[in-house]
């Protein structure tokens, strides 16, 4: 306590001592109370002389003089008075009331500085006559920075601005005195609790130091300070015209133009009481700023009981930055815990845009990351196949590790339909597990669910268990029960579970996997197999001592299917051995490989064996070099390489016709399938090779940043022998009949090129284009220029080709007759694509944004997507709104399908049609309403970004 009383009167001692018979004083030292009394020259002395001193209050009578600094222009200091304490509100209890602050004279000659009439900023008014503005700069140039809201603002609104000139000029203020702005990169988030680390909080340990025009000290106990006082410890700062101290109660009693700050809070008040030993603090009409948000809002009190719980009357306050007032709440009452991270108000009204639009006689929310329980905000759309639909969610905190949320949901045309889930987190499992329940669809007359559940575990550093199961009522629950924007473009559910072991040079996966159909039009072997269950065991090792790794591929799986198709067990076994060699310039790796695979089947096709066995050498090099210089284009040092690439294959022949196809599709074509060593994904196929990759990359790059300006990417394969080993690609329905591909006769394949290009800072493009020399054709292209100029301006056009010759090949390899209905141009050339894809994010006016997609396809003539909407971006509050209509289900009436991995890209068939309009508004800092469409934004617009909350 000693050291804390020096180091608060230290400033006191450094003062100059005052003499009572300096010229710009006349001093006098009352006989009865020993104190002096002291007037300036330049107001006459004898009326103070006659007039007796005040009644006292005991403590000060008895005080000893202060030593104090000496000023030419002060009055002596108006003599502390005593607050009587009266009848008064809670809003005003313990609140020091203001005292006369002594007003530093003026000569005589000098006149007082006219307030200013017009406000900061620039002012403009109607030139009548020059038929245009007349405006002029009052103060300094706000240069674009949003201007303070004023009661004389144009515009429709009910209430007055819930901040007036000056207090949105005191925020301004209080923004001035923080360390960083915290609207500056317009983010709205909770706050996360702050980790107090044990010697970082001084509050405790750290003296007062106070800074003032003047100062007067009675019995070393109490202090009083006048004029341009300024009061630190620790991380708290404040500032005000009077301050007086008590140095025994620890108590700090702040008048006039109050600003104080600490880590989390900045704030202005008329007056303030702190008991700086127990953080208890009384304010009157404060405004305050929370930076960590950031809010910022007024009060006419607030009273903080400790460090962490906070009490407000008459407060409102908003997350949009100074200048703005977008959305404000009020509440009669607002309590705020930050040990337990909950805010309770009273009477919470919402007012948005001046219109009062939500009241709640009790609000209860989150002031941090912690979780609450309480009611979400509602969602709501309309579809086609359901109407209208609402949902108001309820959130449930179980307990630190438990939560849940109830989903309730309305649908004009079915019904009310239950939903929710439930999270946990313990020592080794994390998951959630989540349903909906229609009872009764009143469209299908029946119940109708969804349930799914997903866990990771993990229990040591190499062992994890993960599941996701998910199972569905029927086929069209996504269809008819899901919205506009969760139209599933997938055909199965899949639900799997893994049981992992991985550690240096091992990798050992336990699986289950199972797939529900949810498209109608599937059937037989279009529908996946089961594997109950999957075993894989990898294992790899290099060598330090000599360029030498070797790895070893293991599986056993066996697969399931509910129609009467071959089921069974396949193993394989794949050991390989690399002798990679590199230098700075160059590689060159052999690699030697061996893949045997064991079947054993039931419900095998007739006159076909239900055992097995394949083994078959594969042998490839795969060698390169890295070339670069230095260049010079237009002006600018760039780094220009060259990367020649020669990849050779060879594999055996071997009759596998006998096998069925269990997991097995054709790979899709492009550049990187130049160096596959099998174009059949899975190992029920493995295709005969004698070929070799010619292949070229050259790159353009900036040496100052090491980004890449320009890649182009060209190569082809050039087959020594005809590629025999084939897959049933084709089923037809009828007869269920599989047909098999044809047998591969060309020389070369076809050449791919890509190429990308950053064309400016903001603009890039890629192309790509494959050309059959067999058929003197492009059978493939691609071309999408993208325009970026995040976060406000992005602009994306794209053309995609697609000639597919693989079903019109196979129906000849298998003499299918020309009058068969096989041969149908619409069905040969249902997997073509001729599509153009524009999607854009573009301002408007004043922060509105269109945004939208439209995948045309130019085939059929036809939309296969699109969407339009509009979306208002500031840093107070979001508004999106979107209409869609979508192709969600294709309907395939043809008699052929395709099992390649082709007919997993977009396949340009007409289809029913889906369509929905769904709105989000979102005041940020607060809450949100309706559907959430950033994820929908970021997988439907290239270069979309999430906005930071």
């Amino acid at each position: 306590m000693l050291r804390r009383l020096f180091l608060v009167f230290l400033p006191s001692f450094y003062l100059p001592v005052s003499f009572a018979n300096e010229a710009s004083w006349n001093c006098q030292q009352d006989k009865n109370s020993k104190e002096w009394v002291c007037v300036g020259d330049k107001k006459p002395a004898s009326k103070t002389a006659e007039s007796p001193p005040p009644e006292q209050p005991e403590a000060i009578k008895n005080a000893r003089p202060a030593l104090s600094k000496p000023v030419d222009t002060q009055p002596a200091p108006a003599e502390p008075e005593q607050i009587e304490k009266s009848a008064v509100s809670e809003a005003e209890e313990n609140i020091p009331a203001k005292r006369p602050y002594p007003v530093q004279d003026s000569s005589p000659g000098e006149a007082a500085p006219q307030a200013e009439t017009r406000r900061p900023g620039w002012n403009c008014n109607v030139d009548e006559e020059n038929k245009g503005w007349n405006c002029n700069l009052s103060g300094t140039d706000p240069k674009g920075e949003a201007r303070i809201v004023g009661t004389d603002e144009a515009g429709f609104s009910l209430l007055n601005p819930a901040f007036d000139y000056e207090q949105e000029r005191t925020f301004s203020t209080l923004k001035s005195r923080l360390k960083y702005d915290p609207w500056e990169n317009c983010t709205i988030q909770l706050g996360t609790r702050p980790v107090f680390v044990p010697g970082k909080d001084l509050r405790n340990v750290s003296p007062l130091d106070v800074k003032s025009d003047y100062s007067e000290i009675f019995e070393n106990e109490i202090g009083s300070y006048y004029g341009n006082v300024q009061i630190s410890r620790a991380d708290q700062s404040s500032s005000s015209d009077i301050a007086n101290y008590d140095s025994v109660s620890e108590t700090l009693n702040l008048q006039g133009n109050v600003y104080y700050s600490e880590d989390e809070l900045s704030l202005y008040s008329e007056a303030a009481t702190l008991k700086l030993t127990s953080d208890e603090a009384r304010l009157r009409n404060t405004i305050f700023i929370a930076p960590a948000t950031p809010l910022r809002g007024r009060a006419k009190a607030a009273y903080r009981d400790s460090k962490a719980l906070s009490r407000y009357k008459d407060v409102a306050y908003t997350s949009c930055q100074p200048g703005n007032q977008d959305w404000v709440v009020h509440a009669s009452e607002l309590k705020l815990n930050k040990t337990t991270g909950k805010g309770a108000a009273k009477n919470a009204w919402l007012e948005f845009k001046g219109l009062p639009v939500f009241y709640s006689p009790y609000l209860s929310f989150p002031t941090d990351d912690r979780r609450l329980s309480g009611f979400l905000a509602p969602a709501f759309g309309t579809t086609r196949t359901g109407g209208f639909n609402f949902s108001a969610p309820y959130y449930w905190n179980i307990a630190p590790n438990f939560d849940a949320t109830l989903k309730p949901r309305y649908f004009t045309k079915r019904g009310i339909m239950l939903g929710g889930n439930f999270r946990y987190l313990t020592e080794h499992f994390r998951g959630i597990i989540s349903g909906e329940y229609l009872p009764n669809d009143e469209l299908r007359k029946k119940p109708r669910f969804l349930a799914s559940s997903k866990n990771n575990s993990v229990f040591t550093p190499e062992l994890s268990l993960n599941w996701d199961l998910n199972f569905v009522s029927d086929k069209d629950y996504f269809a008819e029960l899901g919205n506009a924007l969760s139209f599933p473009n997938f055909s199965f559910i899949r639900s799997t579970a893994d049981f992992n072991y991985i550690r240096p040079g091992i990798a050992f996966v336990s699986r289950l996997e199972n797939y529900q159909t949810v498209d109608p039009a599937l059937s037989g072997r279009q529908i996946p197999y089961r594997r109950l269950p999957q075993f894989n065991l990898n294992l790899n090792h290099s060598f330090s001592f000599m360029p030498l790794d070797t790895a070893m591929e293991n599986e056993l799986v066996y697969f399931q299917h509910n129609n009467d198709l071959p089921t069974g067990q396949r193993l394989n076994v794949k050991p390989s051995f690399s002798f990679p060699l590199k230098t700075a310039s160059a590689f060159l790796t052999p690699k030697a490989s061996l893949q045997y695979t064991q079947y054993l089947l039931q419900n095998q096709v007739a006159g076909r064996p239900d055992n097995i066995s394949r083994a078959l050498p594969i042998l490839s090099v795969d060698s390169g070099l890295y070339l670069e210089r230095d260049i010079n284009l237009a002006g600018k040092s760039m780094l220009h390489t060259l990367e020649p690439r020669l990849f050779y294959l060879y594999i055996p022949k071997k009759d596998q016709s006998d096998i069925p196809i269990f997991d097995t599709a054709l790979y899709d074509f492009w550049y990187s399938s130049l160096f596959r060593e099998n174009r059949f994904s899975g190992t029920d196929r493995v295709q005969d090779a004698n070929q070799v990759t010619v292949a070229l990359t050259s790159r353009l790059q900036d040496p100052a940043t090491g980004r890449e300006r320009l890649r182009l990417n060209i190569g082809e394969i050039l087959y020594f022998r005809d590629r025999e080993v084939t897959a049933p690609v084709i089923t037809v329905s009828k007869n269920g009949k599989y047909l098999e591909g044809p047998v591969e006769t060309s020389t070369l394949s076809p050449l791919v090129s890509e190429l990308y290009a950053q064309l400016t800072d903001h603009v890039s493009m890629e192309t790509g284009l494959q050309w059959d020399p067999d058929q003197n054709d492009i059978v493939r292209g691609k071309a999408v220029l993208h325009f970026i100029n995040q976060p406000d301006e992005i602009i994306n056009v794209g053309y995609l080709y697609r000639k597919n010759n693989l079903i019109e090949n196979t129906l000849n390899s298998n003499n299918i007759p020309l009058n068969d209905p096989l041969r149908d141009t619409s069905f040969i050339r249902s997997n073509d694509i001729i599509q153009t894809d524009v999607s854009f994010r573009w301002p408007i006016y004043n922060n509105w944004y269109a945004v939208g997609r439209w995948q045309y396809s130019l085939l059929y003539n036809t939309t296969q997507d699109s969407f339009i909407g509009l979306e208002k971006e500031n840093c107070c509050w979001r508004f999106r709104v979107i209409g869609r209509r979508y192709i969600n289900s294709i309907i395939n009436n043809n008699l052929i399908n395709t099992t390649s991995d082709l007919n997993s890209l977009n396949t340009t068939v007409s289809g029913t049609s889906q369509t929905g309009v769904f709105f989000q508004i979102e005041l940020k800092g607060l809450t949100g309403i309706g559907e959430k469409l950033d994820r929908f934004f970021e997988q439907s617009i290239y270069g979309y970004r999430k906005p930071q909350q």
